[in-house]
């Protein structure tokens, strides 16, 4: 009964991965982003549906798939890597360099070919080559080859990530938590069939791939839920690229300071005309400048920004002056009208300022 199942999830996990692959090739706009995951997904799938052949069917031999199972271990390494390149490496593209990372591929497929010689097929002076292959089982030491190479690919990646500092940081982005539980689970998983090879125990093989057959579902449920994460991702990232392209030169710290000066010692924002173009001039910079300061590094619009220094100053005007009105107050730091005045003071505070005054005993 126990085999049944974990045979039935492992082809359900290989079934998806297969549905998963084509998907991707189905996108109305394809990236090398989406033709690495066909690549990662079908890789997956091939490894799951020929073990769960191998597993079912009794004496199974099936040289092709056999073949195909081989080559996709040296495929999915590097296409896992170049996929985190492509997604959080800035300013990475896909070049010619990059086929080194499939040298492996290659001389695993030189090997299979020498191991396997076509019906009738005489070698002559590579007969011994050939034999000397066959009695050392170099196919079995191409098979384990090929998930060390997966295993390396996967501790380069876990390096690359800093590891200790995203899992610390509660700032992390939605991606980079998915793509290290990811890592971790192919770590892990790979890990136990490395074991299962060494101490020849099925088990552990037969575990590792239920627990790929599971991460493929986890997979494609973030993937219901946050269907474009991967695009927005790299999306965000070349926007990053183009702000930071824009501030070169710039003095961040510096921008601050005058701002602070402005702002708080000079109290421009109590000008209801004051744009965003104007108080740039101010700062010597651009408007697109002070427009991605504000976007890229302060995560707020203009009129955001502008409102939170009026609140403070309304807040400040209401303990001084505790018997003024609070629409002149409202009109006295740069708010146009007492809507707009209660929207953004609730915004920043989370009372009304009629109810901040009489929480704080101000009337």
């Amino acid at each position: 009964m126990l085999p049944d199942i974990s045979n039935a999830i492992i082809l359900f996990g290989g079934g998806l991965a297969f549905l998963l692959g084509f998907v991707q090739l189905l996108r109305p706009e394809r990236t090398i982003k989406n033709i690495l995951l066909f690549v990662i997904f079908i890789c997956i799938a091939i490894i799951q549906l020929q073990e769960f052949f191998v597993a079912t069917t009794p004496g199974y031999s099936n040289s092709a798939g056999m073949l195909l199972l081989l080559l996709s271990k040296f495929v999915l390494g590097p296409a896992l890597y170049i996929f985190y390149l492509t997604v959080f490496k800035k300013g990475y593209a896909f070049t010619a360099n990059e086929f080194v990372h499939f040298i492996p591929l290659v001389i695993a497929s030189l090997a299979v070919i020498i191991l396997t010689p076509a019906d009738g097929y005489s070698y002559s002076v590579m007969d011994g080559v050939y034999r000397f292959l066959l009695d050392h089982s170099m196919l079995d030491h191409l098979h384990s080859l090929g998930f060390a190479l997966i295993l390396g690919y996967i501790v380069s990646i876990l390096s690359r990530m800093d590891v200790i500092h995203v899992v610390k940081d509660p700032a992390r982005d939605r991606i980079t938590a998915v793509a290290l539980t990811v890592m971790i689970v192919l770590f892990f998983i790979i890990s136990l069939i490395i074991i299962s090879l060494i101490t020849d125990r099925p088990f552990y093989s037969r575990a590792a791939l239920i627990l790929i057959s599971f991460f493929i579902i986890y997979w494609f449920i973030i993937g219901q839920i946050y269907p474009d994460m991967v695009i927005s991702f790299a999306k965000r990232n070349r926007q990053n690229e183009r702000v930071e392209a824009l501030m070169l030169g710039i003095d961040i710290k510096k921008i601050e300071a005058m701002i602070d000066e402005i702002l708080v010692k000079e109290k421009l924002f109590c000008d209801e005309d004051i744009t965003i173009k104007r108080l740039a001039d101010h700062l010597g910079i651009t408007q697109q400048q002070f427009s991605a300061y504000l976007n890229h590094y302060l995560k707020v619009n203009f009129n955001t920004f502008i409102n939170r220094y009026r609140v403070k100053e309304s807040i400040l005007l209401m303990h001084e002056e505790p018997e003024r009105q609070l629409l002149s107050i409202a009109f006295a730091v740069g708010f146009n009208s007492k809507s707009v005045f209660y929207e953004a003071f609730t915004k920043e505070t989370g009372l009304s300022p009629a109810r901040y005054r009489k929480q704080k005993n101000l009337n």
